[in-house]
C-alpha cells in the first residue's frame, strides 16, 4: 500500500505542488529514542507554538549547475529511501504513547514556486518566515517541508523546514554534504551498512542491558551533583518588572570573537566550545555572585563511529557544573573543558527517568529542580586546530568595529539561553532572557563582555 502523507496545516494540494515518491527497505514501529522523548516534551510544552522547534534553513544552487525540479525530486526520493528518519511519522499507539513509525512507502509533497532573478531573495525570505511558523502534523506527516524556487526553468534555490523530532543540526550538516555530492558531482553515496544505526535500532539498544546501564550512570551522576544543593538560581526580580514573563532575544555577530575563540583554543589545546563555556561561566559568576556555576548543555551524542553520521535527532540535555570561584579566564576555560567532558561522559537518559529524579531532588513533580542557565552550541562537531598550523597574528580587537548587535524575534522562551552559531568567518551569540530577572541593558552588556573578555585574552601574549 502506498501511503500519501498529508500536506498538514496547509491542507489540500496547492498549486505548484509536486511529489517525491519513495520505497524504503522496510517499515517498522518502535518506541521513541531518548533524544526524541526530550524533543517531544519540549514540543508538548510549547504547543500551540511548537514550531519554534522547527529546524529551518535555505540554500542556493551554484549558477553553473543546471538543476531541474525533476532532478531535485529524484534526489529527494533517493534520500528518503536512504535515511529512515526522513520517512518517519510520530503517531500514538494503543496505550496513548507517541511512537516512531518508519514508512515503507509514500511520497513527499514539494511546493514549486516560480520567481524572477530580482524577486528571488524576497520570495525565499517570505517562505522561510512561513515555514518557521509551520505546524507539523506529527502523526501522519513526514518531518520535512520543502519549497523549491525556480527561475527561468532552473532551480535557483530553496527553503526547508525539518521537524526536530527527525533531525538535529549535526544530522542536517551530514545530509547536506551527501546531497551536495549527489547533485553537484553526481556521486551516489555508498549504501549504508546492513547494521547501520537507525533511530529504531537506537531505541532497541537503549532498552537493552547496556543501554540501561548508561541510563543509570547518568542518573547517578546528576544525583551526585545536586543531592545536597540546588543548581544556580536566577537573580532577584528586577524592581518594577511585570508579573508575567516577557522574553527578549539579543544577538551579537562578531568576527572578533570568532578569531579570539580560535586563538584561545589553539593556545590552550581545548575545543572552541570549552572556551565559550568558560567565558560564560566566568561572566555568570560575576553576574550572580556564585562561584559554582551550573549550565544546562546540549550533548551531540555522536561519540561513536556508528552515530557520527546518523541523519537523526541525537542531541540530549546534559548537566554541567564548574567551580570558578578563584579562576581567571584561562583557568575557567581549562576547568570548563574538564567539566564538559565529565558531563558528556555521563549523559543519556530517558525523559521520564530524568524527570522523576529531578522531581525527587526538588520539591516534587510540580517543583522539580530547574536549570535556568542553558548554553547550546549549534556549530559543527568540536574541532581542534591542526598541529603546526600558523595562527593569524592580526589582533582580534581590530575586528571589533565589524560587530553588530540586534534584537530578533524570540524563538524559544527560556530564562537565560545562550545559543552559539556562526560560520567560517564569525560567531553569533544569541541570548534570550526573562526580562523579569535580566534587563535589556544587562543582556547587551553580557554579550559585549563575552566578546570583550575573549578578545582581550586572545590578544594578550602567552
Amino acid at each position: 500500500m502506498v501511503v500519501v502523507v498529508s500536506d498538514g496545516a496547509h491542507g489540500g494540494q496547492r498549486a505548484g505542488t509536486r511529489y517525491a515518491p519513495f520505497t524504503g527497505t522496510r517499515g517498522v514501529e518502535a518506541p521513541l529514542t531518548w533524544s526524541q522523548q526530550e524533543v517531544w516534551a519540549l514540543i508538548e510544552r510549547a504547543m500551540p507554538h511548537e514550531y519554534v522547534y522547527n529546524v529551518v534553513g535555505g540554500f542556493r544552487t551554484p549558477a553553473d549547475l543546471p538543476l531541474t525540479v525533476e532532478r531535485c525530486l529524484e534526489a529527494l526520493s533517493f534520500f528518503l529511501e536512504r535515511h529512515e528518519s526522513l520517512r518517519t511519522v510520530f503517531p500514538r499507539d494503543g496505550s496513548g504513547r507517541v511512537v516512531q513509525r518508519v514508512l515503507s512507502e509514500g511520497r513527499l509533497p514539494v511546493e514549486v514556486v516560480g520567481t524572477t532573478p530580482s524577486d528571488a531573495e524576497r520570495t525565499a525570505a517570505a517562505h522561510r518566515t512561513s515555514l518557521g511558523a509551520r505546524r507539523f502534523s506529527f502523526a501522519d506527516e513526514l518531518p520535512l517541508a520543502l519549497v523549491l524556487l525556480v527561475v527561468d526553468g532552473r532551480v535557483w534555490g530553496g527553503v526547508y523546514a525539518f521537524s526536530h523530532m527527525a533531525v538535529d543540526w549535526y544530522g542536517i550538516q551530514h545530509l547536506a554534504g551527501e546531497v551536495t555530492a549527489y547533485l553537484r558531482d553526481g556521486r551516489e553515496p555508498p549504501p549504508l551498512p546492513g547494521d547501520a544505526m537507525t533511530p529504531a535500532a537506537l531505541a532497541a539498544w537503549q532498552a537493552s542491558p547496556e543501554g540501561m546501564a548508561r541510563r543509570e550512570r547518568t542518573l547517578r551522576h546528576v544525583e551526585s551533583l545536586y543531592r545536597d544543593r540546588p543548581p544556580l538560581g536566577l537573580p532577584p526580580r528586577v524592581p518594577g518588572a511585570p508579573t508575567e514573563a516577557v522574553y527578549r532575544q539579543a544577538r551579537l555577530r562578531s568576527r572578533a570573537a570568532h578569531r579570539a575563540v580560535g586563538r584561545v583554543a589553539a593556545r590552550t589545546g581545548v575545543s572552541t566550545g570549552a572556551v565559550v563555556n568558560g567565558a560564560v561561566a566566568l561572566l555568570l559568576r560575576d553576574l550572580t555572585g556564585s562561584g559554582r556555576v551550573d549550565l544546562h548543555l546540549t550533548s551531540s551524542q555522536r561519540f561513536g563511529p556508528e552515530a557520527r553520521r546518523m541523519v537523526a535527532t541525537l542531541m540530549q540535555e546534559t548537566y554541567f557544573s564548574v567551580d570558578v570561584t578563584d579562576a581567571d579566564l584561562p583557568e575557567a576555560v581549562r576547568r570548563s573543558w574538564r567539566a564538559a567532558l565529565t558531563a558528556y561522559q555521563n549523559s543519556g537518559c530517558d525523559a521520564d527517568g530524568m524527570a522523576a529524579l529531578l522531581a525527587r531532588l526538588g520539591g516534587g513533580p510540580d517543583e522539580p529542580l530547574r536549570f535556568p542557565y542553558c548554553v547550546n552550541d549549534r556549530r559543527g562537531l568540536p574541532s581542534f586546530p591542526a598541529a603546526g598550523a600558523k595562527a593569524d597574528a592580526t589582533p582580534a580587537a581590530s575586528l571589533l568595529p565589524d560587530s553588530a548587535l540586534d534584537w530578533p524575534a524570540v524563538t524559544e522562551e527560556e530564562d537565560f539561553y545562550v545559543v552559539v552559531d556562526g560560520d567560517d568567518d564569525l560567531l553569533a551569540f544569541s541570548l534570550t532572557c526573562d526580562t523579569r530577572h535580566f534587563t535589556e541593558a544587562v543582556m547587551e552588556r553580557f554579550l559585549r563582555d563575552l566578546e570583550g573578555s575573549l578578545v582581550r585574552l586572545a590578544d594578550t601574549p602567552a
